[in-house]
């Protein structure tokens, strides 16, 4: 009998901590990075096309999931990397994203790409 009451202890304590380990293992997870090539921005930009880019439609659908996301746009420290990062910023927009849940920040290590970081705030401002 005792026997069985030590079992199920044990049994629920082992529950318990691989609930905590997958509970804040999503929560760790829960950035994702998208990337624009240089090379798909280059083409024609419209309305028809931008939601069509595989990086802005998976960021934006990502984002949608859940209301506290926000979004950062890692763009090359250059000036043309900021104009770029400025434009993507006002398509976004177009597509439905709010401009306080978007932010700039000059950084990318690569000069032919654009990141766009989709997660939690909390976790994108660390």
């Amino acid at each position: 009998m005792k026997t069985r009451k030590i079992y199920r202890m044990l049994r629920n304590s082992v529950c318990f901590a691989v609930l905590l380990l997958m509970a804040g293992h999503a929560v760790a997870n829960s950035i994702r990075i998208f990337t624009l090539s240089a090379d798909e921005w280059a083409r024609p930009r419209a309305g028809a096309v931008i939601p069509q880019l595989a990086a802005v439609r998976s960021a934006v659908s990502y984002w949608g999931k859940a209301g506290d996301r926000a979004m950062i746009i890692r763009y090359p420290g250059e000036d043309t990397g900021e104009l770029w990062a400025a434009e993507l910023r006002d398509w976004l927009i177009s597509l439905g994203v709010p401009s306080d849940f978007i932010v700039l920040r000059s950084g990318s290590q690569a000069a032919d790409e654009i990141k766009l970081e989709v997660g939690n705030r909390d976790e994108l401002e660390q």
